[in-house]
């Protein structure tokens, strides 16, 4: 019948399937929106440089003033957009990101080694304080059989000389009713006499120390110690130690130039310092503006806080934590960044000059140009060395 009716039609067999001809399938995905994933994208702000949904315009980008369509904007930016430099863009972030992807194997693997590490830390500590414990009990032990002993004894003496004096009473009264010669009794009732007084001093002297007792009285200090403590160690995340060839040639493959320059900025920029978010985003110090800015991972100002003075140097403290020196207020700001803002924390004021900042181990070291100091993170100091 199929021959008949559809001649020009090619017929192919069962088993050459994997040549038939399929069409490519249209990928919808790429016209939805990222965040309300059922609707289509319309429209592109200028303001935020993003594409739009009718719901994205509704909630968030009413008050914007270059909203288009994505008519009108492909039609404005078709000879603006630098499809060459795109293509380029988008192979370097995917080696950049692959390249993370390697990085994340490393680091489990690294993660994975330092947690046996800890857990074999933690055994051995563990063993240490089990072998003071053991020593402290041998000892206390060592001492309760040395006083024990020296009790035992006493009260064992004390018992063999009252049975000895028991006895001889018992002797010389049975012979004082005996019918001897007067000599004989004489010499009875004095032995009589003296063994009484030496009964009644050894009976004085057992009634002083009757009762004798021993008791155990706790190293309260000891069992203070360990209910103060709440765990063996602290546990701090700090970066990966990766194995690194120290004879590696590094080179840059490529630069980029970014504007961080914002409205607000009354004079060029000059980056003093940097520091990286574990989001990815940049934080930097901006010395003639007096203040620090928040890059996201486009390298655009999403938020800045103003200082009282020049910044001089900036380190990270944790993740999220950032310390910012200033020299003509002498002192450590300490910034948090949160939820895409830079909050201050604290200040800590100081009597001489900052310049250079780094952290190591719950230690902040700075530089004044002519010393350098320690700084523990509630403020007490040291000062290393001067030149």
């Amino acid at each position: 019948m199929h021959k008949k009716l559809l001649k020009d039609h090619a017929v192919s067999a069962k088993s050459d399937g994997d040549s038939w001809y399929v069409a490519n399938k249209v990928d919808d995905t790429i016209e939805l929106c990222e965040e309300h994933t059922t609707e289509k994208l319309t429209m592109f702000c200028e303001d935020h440089e993003q594409l739009l949904c009718n719901l994205c315009l509704l909630l968030n980008h009413r008050q914007c003033s270059r909203v288009f369509t994505l008519a009108e904007q492909a039609k404005s930016n078709s000879q603006r957009i630098p499809l060459v430099q795109v293509s380029k863009g988008i192979e370097k972030s995917q080696k950049r990101l692959k390249d993370m992807v390697d990085r994340g194997k490393d680091n489990i693997k690294s993660l994975k080694a330092s947690y046996e590490q800890i857990c074999e830390e933690i055994l051995d500590e563990r063993r240490q304080i089990n072998e003071n414990l053991d020593r402290l009990q041998q000892n206390t032990i060592r001492e309760l059989e040395s006083i024990y002993e020296r009790l035992n004894n006493s009260i064992e003496d004390d018992t063999k000389r009252c049975l000895e004096c028991i006895s001889k009473l018992k002797i010389y009264g049975a012979k004082l009713k005996d019918n001897i010669l007067p000599e004989r009794t004489f010499m009875t009732l004095r032995k009589c006499i003296d063994q009484t007084t030496a009964a009644d001093s050894l009976l004085k002297s057992m009634i002083k120390n009757d009762g004798t007792d021993i008791k155990f009285q706790p190293n309260r200090e000891l069992i203070q110690c360990h209910a103060d403590c709440t765990d063996l160690g602290k546990i701090i995340i700090g970066d990966p130690q990766h194995n690194v060839d120290p004879n590696k040639i590094v080179s840059i493959e490529d630069k980029s130039e970014y504007n961080v320059q914002t409205a607000t900025d009354k004079y060029p920029c000059a980056i003093t310092g940097i520091c990286t978010t574990s989001n990815g985003d940049l934080v930097i110090a901006d010395y003639y503006n007096h203040c620090v800015k928040l890059l996201n991972q486009a390298y655009k100002v999403i938020d800045q806080v103003q200082l009282p003075t020049t910044p001089r140097s900036m380190c990270s403290i944790s993740s999220f934590e950032m310390a910012v020196t200033v020299s003509k207020r002498k002192g450590i700001y300490f910034l948090r960044v949160d939820g895409g803002k830079i909050i201050r924390e604290q200040v800590l004021k100081m009597n001489h000059d900052c310049h250079g900042i780094a952290h190591v181990d719950a230690e902040v070291f700075v530089t004044s140009g002519s010393a350098l100091y320690e700084y523990t993170m509630d403020g007490r100091c040291r000062c290393l060395g001067e030149s």
